[in-house]
């Protein structure tokens, strides 16, 4: 584990350590104030190489040059800009926006499960952006960069995907094809994904999937329950694309990101107006039996209570009339 970085060192006479965000095992994140653009705060990614010898060492620093200059040029309002990277005592740095929010793994942690229009949004906003990361071909491919821990929610409903590009440097061979397990198509396991957008489809579908009943897909792969089974009241033509995007064969899912995002948008459309729909709940289906129960409940002791005393009182009439007849 890299050791963390004392708070108001430096690193490059620039990037002064303001706090430590998070720090594991191969990664260490900050937030950084730039002390040329004084009021200005980026994230720090430091990332050191665990059992790499000398001759890997210097490959692995040219695999990070060559991805870190690509990401550099991205442009898209899903991403965070990468501003600089660099390497310094023998740990790799990267310099990014920093993205006010939560991320959707703590959201889904705390809440359960996402409003149905929610999710469909950040579906939409998924397909987009993927859209355009795979026109620009990036080396390492993107599955592997699509986590719920990896994406956050600003205060606008935004979202933001992190770390794009980089999930190949210090992991190893399989997670380069695989990606997230969770949310990994079946085609990727057999490393037979193909050279169009299905199988980022079937990842986006599972993490739809996953927001919208608190169901990590995998915990049960490619045998998932009916999503109206865990998540019921949802529009008919949402729960008719999840369930195409889902398809175990990639000839029968959706045929391309945009596709998807087309019946996203249809799905949006159709939940947003419905007719008397109410307040979308992102209580668990467990946890809303439970309250509906014990709801029941203090209904039916009310009700019975009411005719008890109506009962009474019309007794007492009846008795008044048999004394005065």
């Amino acid at each position: 584990m890299p050791p963390l970085l004392p708070l108001g060192s430096s690193l490059r006479g620039r990037y002064r350590i303001h706090r430590t965000l998070h720090q594991s095992r191969l990664r260490n994140l900050y937030i950084a104030e730039d002390q040329h653009l004084r009021g200005k705060f980026w994230v720090v990614k430091e990332m050191q190489p665990v059992g790499v010898d000398h001759g890997d060492r210097a490959r692995l620093l040219a695999l990070f040059q060559a991805e870190a200059l690509q990401v550099s040029t991205l442009e898209h309002p899903h991403l965070p800009k990468l501003v600089d990277f660099f390497s310094q005592e023998g740990c790799l740095y990267l310099i990014r926006e920093f993205i006010p929010g939560t991320d959707l793994a703590t959201a889904l942690q705390t809440r359960g499960s996402l409003a149905e229009t929610e999710a469909l949004r950040i579906g939409a906003q998924l397909c987009d952006l993927l859209a355009y990361l795979w026109t620009r071909k990036l080396p390492s491919g993107i599955h592997r960069d699509l986590r719920l821990s990896n994406m956050v929610l600003t205060g606008d409903g935004q979202i933001k995907v992190l770390d794009v590009g980089f999930g190949r440097l210090l992991g190893g061979r399989g997670s380069e094809s695989m990606g997230a397990p969770d949310y990994a198509a079946p085609e990727q396991f057999t490393g037979e994904a193909g050279a169009d957008t299905r199988t980022l489809v079937y990842n986006v579908g599972a993490l739809l999937y996953h927001m919208l009943t608190g169901m990590n897909p995998g915990s049960s792969p490619f045998n998932l329950p009916p999503v109206e089974e865990l998540r019921p009241g949802l529009a008919t033509v949402t729960r008719s694309i999840l369930t195409k995007a889902l398809k175990n064969h990639p000839a029968d899912r959706p045929g391309s990101l945009q596709e998807l995002r087309r019946g996203l948008n249809k799905a949006l459309a159709a939940a947003a107006r419905r007719p008397g729909r109410p307040a979308e709940s992102t209580e668990r289906p467990q946890e809303r039996q439970a309250r509906t129960g014990s709801a029941g409940g203090a209904w039916a002791w009310v009700l019975g209570t009411l005719l008890t005393a109506l009962m009474g009182g019309a007794l007492v009439v009846l008795y008044q009339m048999f004394l005065h007849s």
